[in-house]
């Protein structure tokens, strides 16, 4: 479904950080004294909660929208997401004058559903979760037109994602370790390719859920797994796994790790109090971890830790109406 047949490089987050550089905010990446304090390392963290539609998927979806060719356009797109990069798109096409029709779980979060109708998109939601939705969507690819975007199987998307390494390096280029949400595994396999360019020895570390840990057992097991998801709030980090991201995994990460899932919600909270930042719950992982004590660091290790987006229902939160 329209995937490259080479790697992603290096070269290719160049050309997608020169692609949307004007389009997507460059996020700020700050010091952390709480996370610090509980680690003993020096953390830092990468807010993609405060990009555009509130989380880094832009950045994948417009590069690989801006490529389409005027045919492709004039046809329109249909995607499958669990919630961050159904928005992308959705941003993305509004942007564009492109007609998109996305498919989502009945997890994906309420705010991101309602946020891409009212950008224009239509959104059908379909199965549980992500993988349920993907079957489905390639039901609808088969039968229509519309050229399928993919936010699992795209060197495009890589690349745009990747640009967030590209920023991380350029604030801070002596970082030793690299926090990344792993779903889909997109975003860290992007950042792990420009990192690992720059410096091999960088660490980068996945990081899921108890719940949503599909790519950890994979990645423990060498191989791909059929792995339940019970109810989580990571509907981001559910399902997704493919082959290809598999073997990139192997190739790019040096571990995937699990923060627990009954103790995310504090962590959103302590990252409220303490950062006054919000994060949903797949976005909180790393913080997570490090609270939870889930790896060791060097003491004054460089860290960066990436908040991949801030849209919850606040319901989950105890907040909503």
């Amino acid at each position: 479904m329209g995937q490259k047949e080479h790697n992603i490089t290096a070269v290719d987050i160049l050309k997608a950080k020169r692609a949307i550089q004007n389009v997507v905010f460059r996020t700020p990446l700050t010091y952390s004294k709480g996370l610090s304090d509980v680690s003993g390392a020096e953390v830092y963290v990468k807010w993609e909660n405060l990009q555009i539609t509130g989380s880094y998927k832009p950045r994948g979806a417009f590069y690989r929208m801006n490529m389409l060719t005027p045919e492709e356009r004039k046809k329109g797109v249909i995607a499958i997401s669990a919630g961050n990069f159904a928005l992308g798109i959705a941003w993305s096409a509004h942007r564009m004058g492109v007609k998109a029709t996305i498919v989502v779980p009945k997890n994906a979060a309420k705010v991101n559903v309602d946020t891409c109708r009212a950008l224009g998109a239509e959104v059908i939601i379909h199965g549980r979760y992500f993988d349920e939705a993907n079957e489905y969507c390639k039901e609808l690819v088969k039968k229509g037109d519309k050229v399928f975007v993919s936010g699992g199987d795209e060197f495009d998307v890589y690349s745009g994602h990747g640009t967030v390494g590209h920023e991380i390096l350029e604030d801070l280029p002596d970082v030793d370790t690299i926090l990344v949400p792993v779903g889909g595994g997109g975003l860290a396999t992007g950042i792990s390719c420009w990192a690992k360019t720059m410096n091999p020895n960088i660490r980068i570390i996945g990081v899921q859920s108890t719940a949503a840990r599909t790519l950890y057992e994979c990645f423990k097991a060498g191989k791909m797994v059929d792995v339940p998801v019970p109810p989580t709030i990571c509907e981001g980090l559910s399902g997704g796994i493919t082959r290809l991201m598999l073997d990139l995994a192997l190739k790019y990460f040096d571990d995937v790790i699990l923060a627990e899932e009954e103790r995310l919600r504090p962590a959103i909270f302590w990252l409220l109090k303490n950062e006054r930042q919000l994060a949903e719950g797949s976005a909180i992982v790393g913080p997570a971890a490090i609270l939870q004590n889930k790896i060791k660091f060097r003491s004054r290790e460089k860290v960066a830790a990436v908040v991949t987006g801030g849209n919850i229902d606040l319901e989950i939160l105890g907040l909503g109406e």
